[in-house]
């Protein structure tokens, strides 16, 4: 208790998504979070690795499905602060657990909070690590609701963007609108006008100020959840609750939303297309193998093609190109490039 009373950040990772996209290795009872897609450690892991050096590891804190209560305990042993959901209602209840579960704790009610996604990938760490350090700054001192925007490199359109008011400030500014996915002429625009950002979903607040959010912006499940985490009986409330994203429940209506541009290297990975195209961009491969052995994959005259292997069996690819090859012990997916977004129409 003494430690949370002086703490002035700590740190929330959902990581209730189920990663669909990525099957046949992502399953209901491995995610794509808890997957190694990326050096020796899963998605999770890394980014619990990243926050260790902003806070202590009794100061972060992990909102997820009671289903993967036992996943959690064995990849992140070190953590014992689980906020387990009943059930999936998306990010709005899910903040609102986490932020009555933290302040029925004993955390005080100005300290800062962080959010962070727990299945993406972030390149370049001291840059993370040096954004964040000012939006702990500008959330304790101006009482804003932070969210860190991705600088574009492409007019990309799998993201949300957020539209800044590119005269508000000198590293925050204030937030004009928060936009859908766009298609392709949209995104083009976005990325020519300067003020549009990639919405990572990372934020940073302070307890008390998000919680006077959810007090306006969402005030019957606000009241249910605090009464709910009081009295112990989250189990019989939490279903009822609407399923809506922080975004549009709170984010778009409040006038205290502020956006700090960053430039680290980021992605959500959200299919295997894109985990080649980023391998590719981070190693400058051709062709990208992920397997605990890879001498059990061969490629002879094949290009733009991702293998992705976790069984024991062999994987040859000849004379072939822009493929994705996954091999799982659940399941062989082969698919081109272009079409790995319909793995969620067979599942």
């Amino acid at each position: 208790m003494a430690e949370q009373a002086n703490s002035k950040f700590i740190a929330l990772i959902m990581a209730g998504g189920s990663g669909t996209r990525f099957w046949p290795m992502s399953q209901p009872e491995k995610p794509k979070q808890y997957l190694t897609l990326f050096g020796q450690r899963s998605l999770i892991q890394s980014t619990v690795d990243r926050l260790k050096h902003k806070t202590s590891t009794q100061n972060i804190f992990i909102c997820s499905g009671e289903s993967q209560k036992t996943l959690l305990k064995d990849q992140i042993s070190e953590i014992s602060g689980l906020i387990l959901e009943p059930s999936g209602r998306n990010t709005a209840p899910c903040l609102m657990l986490s932020v009555a579960t933290l302040l029925n704790r004993g955390y005080s009610p100005s300290t800062v909070m962080g959010v962070f996604p727990a299945d993406h990938f972030i390149g370049n760490e001291n840059a993370f690590l040096k954004i964040l350090e000012y939006a702990i700054q500008e959330a304790s001192t101006t009482r804003s609701l932070i969210t860190l925007g991705i600088t574009p490199s492409s007019p990309h359109t799998g993201y949300g963007y957020i539209e800044a008011d590119g005269q508000g400030g000198t590293i925050s500014f204030p937030v004009r609108k928060f936009v859908e996915k766009p298609n392709l002429e949209k995104a083009k625009q976005y990325l020519s006008s300067g003020n549009y950002y990639w919405n990572a979903g990372i934020f940073v607040w302070r307890l008390d100020v998000i919680a006077e959010a959810f007090k306006t912006y969402l005030p019957q499940e606000w009241d249910l959840i605090e009464s709910a985490v009081k009295t112990g009986n989250v189990s019989d409330i939490y279903p009822k609750l609407k399923s809506q994203p922080i975004d549009i429940a709170v984010l778009e209506k409040s006038p205290k939303v502020r956006v700090i541009p960053a430039d680290m290297q980021w992605s959500d990975i959200g299919s295997w297309n894109a985990l080649l195209e980023h391998h590719q961009i981070l190693n400058g491969q051709d062709n990208i193998i992920i397997s605990k052995t890879p001498e059990q994959v061969k490629l002879l005259d094949s290009h733009q093609c991702l293998v992705a292997n976790d069984s024991s069996k062999k994987v040859v690819l000849i004379g072939v190109k822009d493929l994705i090859v996954i091999e799982s012990e659940h399941g062989l997916l082969i698919t081109h490039r272009s079409q790995d977004q319909r793995v969620k129409e067979i599942l």
